[in-house]
């Protein structure tokens, strides 16, 4: 079945959501990418129909360290809070735009938010709250026929500095140059209904 026609909208506007459009666009997929809610207002909900969103906001451009003593409020709010404010109305309208068809939300988040990360404990904080909010959302809203998973992406992808985090495995990557293009369309696919609240980390194996 795959994604060929799927109408998908990916959040974010870093080079992560750039990839995940090239990914779907290439599978087949009609995809419209917008900001969400981190980069000012959100954009005026589409009324098209919907059959898969994904949430991948996270941009090296601002993704910067910071010592936790030192975090000002300002870098906070930016972190935690507008990344999910943006997530949690990314699974509303998507819910809405499913318009009571089945329907898939794929968060992404980066592995810090398994791991944790120096200097990067207000996006690991953000990073953990996508994590759990892929899994209440996937119990609430199973039984409708909307799946939601999450895919955990490579560290070095999403962070401005990703040494001053620290390394998320001791060992050398199992897959190097490993792409999360295959599973993102498997995780906006119909063949992925029988997975709830599942992640995936697709980083070359760094974490297990």
């Amino acid at each position: 079945m795959g994604i060929e026609g799927h109408r998908i909208r990916v959040v974010g506007t870093g080079g992560i959501a750039r990839a995940a459009v090239e990914a779907l666009r290439a599978r087949g997929a009609i995809v419209r990418q917008d900001a969400g809610q981190m980069d000012g207002p959100a954009d005026p909900p589409s009324d098209e129909r919907l059959d898969a969103v994904v949430f991948a906001p996270w941009d090296p451009a601002v993704i910067h360290p910071r010592p936790l003593a030192e975090l000002t409020d300002e870098e906070f709010d930016l972190a935690w809070q507008r990344t999910m404010d943006s997530a949690v109305a990314t699974c509303v309208e998507a819910r809405t735009a499913f318009a009571g068809h089945p329907g898939a939300i794929v968060l992404t988040f980066p592995t810090t938010g398994l791991v944790g990360g120096a200097f990067h404990a207000h996006w690991a904080a953000a990073a953990e709250g996508v994590h759990i909010l892929a899994r209440s959302m996937a119990r609430q809203w199973g039984p409708e026929g909307i799946t939601v998973n999450a895919l955990a992406i490579d560290a070095a992808d999403a962070l401005a500095d990703p040494a001053s985090a620290g390394p998320i495995s001791i060992a050398a990557p199992a897959a190097p140059g490993a792409r999360a293009g295959e599973v993102l369309a498997f995780l906006c696919s119909a063949e992925a209904r029988d997975l709830a609240g599942q992640t995936l980390a697709v980083d070359g194996g760094l974490w297990m």
